[in-house]
């Protein structure tokens, strides 16, 4: 192909330490896992159908360029793969063999091996085109050492003209890194928001109170692990600390983090952001004894801190009574659970309910393309087609029609029973969200979203001072691997309830101080200050 040898970078991704980076994660994909779905909280900025022009559009590059060597493009998605996923890309490939001669591999990063894996696949050079990347999702670091492949303007009007065309301009500037693009980011609203979902039919029949706070919901755990001896409470904190032990259990506390690999948080609704370590906070001390009293009330497993269980299977399985996530995720959990057990009367609870949320970057998903692609022109106009092809985006989001899902009008689906094997939004689809074509559900999950979102956008809704902000790493990089292992051999345990607070935190801080901190903060604050003072 013309000017492929032009697009690539001669470059190879250096080696990384060792020392892997904790990641991210806000809101999902996950999901994470969330992490187990990944997905953060997220609604489509509007309802209208795509039009067709969108779709024609997006595959109108095909024709001016030479796509008569048929290629495949190897691309990258995290979280488990959904059973049907085969058959689901099956069709996928069959309308892209069409458009523009390529087909699709995937290969799929488990929750469990992202944070190890991801980085090492580029460091290794592995054969692949292109992956979904993400603010939580090591998106800056992997472009800032070569894994990405830069994308310019002409490149992008060329092979993904739809995309350049109609892409938020806040999102062309939010996924900048040192000035230069590295994703195609998706085109999206969404807030990095945790909630819960229960049981509710355990919640009724132990006669507890609706599930409105914290406290109750500490209750409700409580409960179940008094007299439920066949089902697990619920899995534990994350062990991807994503700078928090339980989001749900602190985002009352209104603050946000700058990295995942320390606990330095700022006021999200501060116009210059000051950081400050919350192990010093009261309040979050507070929060971190709420935990170990749970976790000695048998909340969670005691080996939640290395176990490998995927929970929001195990929750959608009835083998836990409760499980923690974004909006979008429990919201589909909801729909999947009254499809294949309605008398389990699943409640999506909002344990604080008169926080602010802020609105999440649009770096939080998009698509790089690996800076060593062979294919990195196909690779776009692949993507182009998965943003604005109106069938790609349905195939690719909720599977396979009249199996997995039935549409309702042009912005509304239900999901059937076979959803199981390709759950609406939980086959990584979050590199390409669009607002145009994103389906809301029919139904009581629906409802929920629609009612939520609306009282999110008209009362809560804050856009932080640091939304586009990136860290340079230069300076801190040794220093951030060491505190990101501090934060797993001493923080996680308190998270869990393994060590008393009280106990652990001063070891921790003298560990995190050892390992830098001070100069980590410094360096940060240094970065915010010049950011806020050059975009006012």
């Amino acid at each position: 192909m013309k000017g492929r040898t032009s697009m690539k970078k001669k470059r190879l991704w250096p080696g990384i330490a060792l020392t892997l980076m904790l990641s991210m994660l806000a809101s999902a994909c996950s999901n994470n896992g969330n992490n187990g779905s990944g997905a953060s909280s997220s609604a489509p900025a509007s309802t209208a159908p795509a039009s067709s022009t969108a779709a024609s559009t997006a595959g109108a590059s095909a024709d001016a360029i030479d796509t008569s060597e048929p290629v495949t493009l190897k691309m990258v998605l995290l979280g488990p793969k959904p059973a049907d996923t085969d058959e689901v890309y099956g069709e996928v490939n069959k309308i892209l063999k069409e458009k523009i001669n390529a087909t699709i591999e995937l290969r799929f990063l488990d929750w469990n091996e992202h944070a190890q894996k991801y980085p090492l696949m580029f460091a290794a050079n592995e054969d692949f085109d292109m992956a979904f990347t993400s603010s939580w999702s090591f998106y800056q670091p992997t472009a800032r050492k070569g894994g990405f492949l830069e994308l310019t303007e002409d490149m992008l009007k060329k092979y993904a003209p739809t995309s350049w065309e109609k892409e938020d301009p806040l999102g062309w500037k939010q996924a900048r890194v040192d000035g230069k693009l590295y994703m195609v980011p998706y085109d999206y609203f969404e807030s990095g928001y945790a909630m819960a979902i229960i049981r509710g039919d355990l919640r009724e029949k132990y006669n507890l109170p609706e599930v409105k706070s914290q406290v109750d919901f500490a209750n409700f755990l409580e409960t179940i692990a008094q007299n439920e001896k066949g089902i697990i409470p619920f899995g534990g904190p994350s062990v991807n600390l994503n700078g928090t032990a339980m989001p749900v259990m602190v985002a009352d506390l209104q603050r946000l983090f700058v990295h995942g690999s320390v606990p330095l948080v700022y006021d999200m609704q501060s116009e210059h952001p000051t950081l400050a370590n919350y192990l010093e906070d009261p309040k979050y001390v507070e929060k971190l004894n709420i935990l170990y009293d749970m976790a000695q009330k048998g909340a969670w497993p005691k080996d939640a801190i290395v176990s490998k269980t995927d929970w929001l299977a195990a929750f959608k399985e009835g083998k836990t009574a409760a499980h923690t996530g974004n909006l979008l995720t429990l919201a589909g959990t909801m729909d999947a659970i009254n499809l294949a057990h309605p008398e389990w009367k699943p409640e999506v609870v909002d344990l604080t309910p008169d926080a602010k949320r802020y609105r999440s970057p649009l770096n939080g998903g998009g698509i790089g393309i690996h800076a060593t692609s062979k294919h990195p022109e196909r690779a776009l106009m692949a993507l182009d087609l998965l943003r604005y092809d109106k069938e790609l985006f349905d195939l690719t989001t909720y599977g396979i029609k009249g199996k997995h899902w039935e549409p309702v009008g042009d912005d509304k689906y239900k999901s059937l029973p076979g959803s199981t094997g390709y759950p609406p939004d939980g086959a990584c689809p979050w590199g390409w969200r669009t607002s145009g074509l994103y389906r809301q559900l029919e139904g009581a999950a629906g409802d929920l979203l629609t009612s939520t979102y609306a009282d999110w956008k008209a009362n809560k809704i804050v856009d932080t001072a640091l939304a586009t902000f990136v860290l340079d790493d230069t300076n801190i990089k040794n220093e951030l691997a060491a505190l990101g292992n501090v934060q797993k051999t001493y923080l996680l345990p308190i998270y869990h309830g393994l060590v008393k607070p009280a106990d652990g935190i001063p070891i921790a801080q003298e560990k995190l101080k050892q390992a830098g901190i001070d100069k980590v903060q410094a360096e940060m604050q240094k970065q915010i200050d010049a950011f806020i003072a050059s975009n006012p």
